[in-house]
């Protein structure tokens, strides 16, 4: 198993021709979506943590309830993003007479996701820096509930490890993209070209709508 991840990050090519050889299979892919949601329900948790800070005394009970539901949420988010990009691609490769299978994209789709894994932790870990610096003041009316949200959106827009949490955001996901290339090629049996035009599309909508508001910020 530790073998074939290195193959999928290293040399993605060759790991989904042989891949090919074999009937399609879910598992593996599901497993890393899997972590992805789990990673990403400690970021969630943290930042739940946080705006429990924000809320009246009395409303404070509520926060291991808000804790536990959005790491469910974050959890079933890894599965649904997984499924949706699978999707993407195999709808999108349509244009490109794309042959293949829906599983067989949706188990390379799910490879790709491996870097992923450690963009996450590399992200929980910022995340952890910039929250942890911020001290919140309790609200007790709607109106200053507001008014410290938006105040702690303007610090943590302004902190300079956000920017670098969208970076590296981006650059994983740019590893990413280059193992979709291949997977596409070869589950839906597409040109080089066409693999590449099939993951570049949604993949750099999605992270130009990452740097715009990194832009702004500088």
């Amino acid at each position: 198993m530790k073998t074939g991840f290195l193959r999928v990050l290293l040399s993605p090519g060759n790991f989904f021709e042989e891949r090919m050889r074999t009937e399609p299979g879910l598992k593996v892919p599901a497993l890393i979506a899997l972590v992805i949601g789990v990673i990403g329900a400690v970021s969630a948790a943290l930042a739940t943590n946080l705006t429990i800070g924000i809320l009246p005394a009395d409303m404070q009970g509520l926060g291991g309830i808000m804790v536990a539901g959005v790491a469910v949420a974050a959890v079933i988010g890894g599965f649904l993003t997984w499924i949706v990009v699978g999707i993407v691609f195999y709808l999108i490769s349509m244009i490109f007479k794309g042959k293949g299978s829906l599983t067989r994209t949706l188990e390379f789709t799910g490879y790709g996701f491996l870097p992923q894994v450690f963009g996450s932790l590399i992200g929980v870990v910022l995340s952890y820096q910039i929250l942890s610096g911020i001290t919140v003041p309790a609200a007790t009316s709607p109106e200053e509930i507001v008014a410290v949200t938006e105040t702690l959106t303007e610090m943590l827009a302004a902190d300079p490890l956000t920017s670098v949490a969208t970076l590296v955001t981006v650059l994983f996901l740019l590893w990413s993209a280059n193992i979709w290339i291949f997977g596409m090629k070869y589950a839906r049996g597409l040109s080089t070209r066409n693999a590449a035009l099939t993951v570049g599309i949604p993949v750099g909508l999605y992270i130009i709508s990452l740097l715009i508001p990194l832009i702004g910020w500088l």
